[in-house]
């Protein structure tokens, strides 16, 4: 049994990404600073210095939660396709989430390694796949949550913006919602993702990049058989589908709450944490109007502009660079650094199959066995000595 696909990314890709990353980083601490009166370096670290520590040792910690929540979201799923990772897994694909969605355009590469991490592990690709877009489908979904509750909540929050700001908001809005509607079909309407992807071999082969068009949509039909009944399986998991989107509300909420606390640090008032807890909710639901490396300038431009209605422009430039340090910054290193532990693990490790990938392969026989013993005794021995003899060539 086959569990291993090809590194989404080249090495070289990875570096000039992460590089671009932290030119683009460095562009927009400069585009705040640069744009804030009476902004300086020095009444920063003052600023710091003299926060709560206690406040920052919360904003901290969110920080840590979201990550947390994240891989919480994945062993949870993992575990209810039978296919159980250990918490320092699924921490790790967690981390290449988070890390390779943020220095990648339009956070492209986040799902690829975090899959790409699975298959290694044992998962296989289908199921991958299914993880990820049931994934995708409840993160857009909570964002779309989170900001309408806002909305009726406190609506004078989103009013605090300026035009420019409501109007990145709106399209943001719109494009998470139309987003989820899609991801949704995609994980129920199997007609839908294959007359896409039947219809994108039928151009490419009219452009002579395919060839054996016949073979090609064979194997396309063969491969929607099976992730149709990855996705069946999420229809008779009504208690899954509740704990992932639990769990992805923490996720969210635990972002959103990094700059909370650190409003609180800076010596904010309790009484308008609600409110500032609504505009970063609406700052999210912002920076999805344009995809990244966009994004971190419309995030940036937006915490400025709401953050102004609520204070000083020098206290809402150390509000957001303290905020953005804590939740984006210090985040994307520290995943970094489990991603680059990972990679590690996975290169130094032998080829021989781990326990993860034997009690997977194990837990998808007893799939395949439960749903035919009931018709053949016979074909069910074949399968269960089929897999048995797979398990010794399994690659990891």
């Amino acid at each position: 049994m086959k569990t291993t696909i090809d590194q989404p990314e080249g090495k070289s890709k990875r570096i000039f990404w992460s590089l671009l990353f932290l030119v683009l980083a460095a562009m927009s601490v400069w585009a705040v600073t640069s744009q804030s009166k009476g902004f300086s370096p020095k009444k920063f670290v003052e600023y710091v210095k003299y926060s709560n520590p206690w406040w920052l040792t919360a904003a901290f910690l969110a920080m840590l939660a979201y990550i947390a929540f994240d891989a919480m979201r994945v062993r949870c799923l993992l575990r209810g396709f039978r296919y159980p990772k250990s918490a320092a897994n699924c921490i790790s694909y967690a981390a290449a989430d988070i890390y390779f969605s943020a220095i990648t355009p339009s956070a492209t590469g986040g799902q690829p390694m975090e899959a790409y991490f699975m298959v290694k592990d044992g998962v296989p690709v289908i199921m991958s796949t299914v993880i990820m877009l049931t994934y995708l489908f409840f993160y857009t979904l909570c964002i779309v949550i989170i900001g309408l509750v806002c909305l009726i909540l406190a609506p004078g929050a989103f009013m605090s913006f300026s035009v420019t700001g409501r109007i990145f908001i709106g399209v943001g809005a719109v494009i998470q919602v139309a987003l989820a509607i899609f991801y949704g079909m995609l994980l129920w309407n199997k007609g839908m993702i294959y007359g896409i992807l039947r219809w994108g071999l039928r151009v490419l082969a009219k452009l002579h990049l395919v060839r054996k068009l016949d073979e090609k949509e064979a194997k396309l039909k063969a491969t929607m058989e099976q992730y149709e009944q990855a996705t069946e399986m999420l229809k008779g998991h009504r208690g899954l589908m509740v704990k992932t989107l639990l769990l992805n509300m923490a996720h969210r909420v635990s972002q959103i709450m990094v700059t909370v606390f650190c409003f609180l640090a800076g010596g904010g008032s309790l009484k308008l944490a609600p409110k500032l807890f609504a505009m970063q909710s609406d700052v999210v639901i912002g920076s999805c109007c344009i995809p990244i490396p966009g994004s971190m300038g419309v995030t940036d431009y937006l915490m400025i502009d709401g953050f102004s209605s609520m204070m000083t422009e020098q206290q809402s430039a150390n509000l957001e660079l303290l905020a953005r340090a804590t939740s984006f910054y210090i985040c994307i290193l520290l995943c970094g650094l489990i991603v680059l532990v990972k990679s590690a693990t996975l290169k130094f490790r032998k080829t021989e199959p781990t326990a993860d990938t034997a009690a997977a392969v194990e837990a998808e026989a007893e799939t395949v066995i439960e749903a035919v013993s009931e018709d053949s005794d016979e074909a069910a021995e074949i399968i269960t000595e089929a897999v048995s003899a797979g398990i010794s060539d399994a690659e990891t």
